[in-house]
């Protein structure tokens, strides 16, 4: 559901690194390489565990439509988007979504964990509930991190940096269009520019 379409007037974005700590005003990140000193002893001593590192939300009680909204888990594939040129590290952005009542997890799969997969794009929420343009950050995630946006979080949808990317996808999900996404365009685009 497209809710509005906005010009951008700021300056382009540079993407950071995405750390757990960048990244916590908006949702999580997981991240063995970032997390390790949380690991613990896990079951019979055949794993260790990483505890609490992303949190599953499903606010859907708060709905309108009452449904219920039972967990999704989906595979994804991706492919670069037209607007990304990888030979500059260069992505227009011109689309924001966001899900009002459930977190949302993408696990990258098969990728070395090193390897810069794709592009990670946020946006607070202003007074009206809308993005707030000017707070826009961008960041590299590589194949070892998986991402949680929080709950009615602006993102833009995944910008995959590799020819192919699988990824598994985690929400809550009550069926109904207008509770699973908004979306805003962004005419003129935001550059957003990248190093690997």
């Amino acid at each position: 559901m497209t809710l509005a379409t906005f010009e951008y007037a700021g300056s382009p974005i540079v993407a950071e690194e995405l750390t757990p700590e960048a990244f916590s005003k908006f949702g999580y990140v997981v991240s063995g390489s970032h997390q390790a000193p949380k690991v613990a002893a896990g079951t019979h001593g055949l794993a260790y565990r990483l505890s609490d590192v992303s949190v599953p939300v499903n606010n859907y009680s708060n709905s309108q439509f009452k449904t219920e909204a039972p967990c999704a888990f989906h595979l994804q594939r991706f492919a670069p988007p037209v607007n990304l040129d990888r030979e500059n590290g260069k992505f227009l952005l011109k689309v924001l979504e966001r899900h009002p009542y459930t977190t949302q997890t993408f696990f990258p799969l098969g990728v070395d964990a090193s390897e810069p997969a794709y592009l990670v794009i946020v946006a607070e929420n202003d007074e009206h509930n809308m993005p707030d343009l000017s707070t826009i950050r961008s960041f590299v995630a590589r194949g070892g991190q998986s991402v949680t946006y929080g709950a009615a979080v602006w993102h833009s949808g995944t910008c995959s940096l590799r020819d192919t990317l699988d990824m598994t996808m985690f929400m809550y999900d009550n069926g109904v269009k207008a509770d699973e996404f908004h979306l805003v365009e962004i005419e003129n685009g935001v550059p957003v520019s990248y190093t690997v």
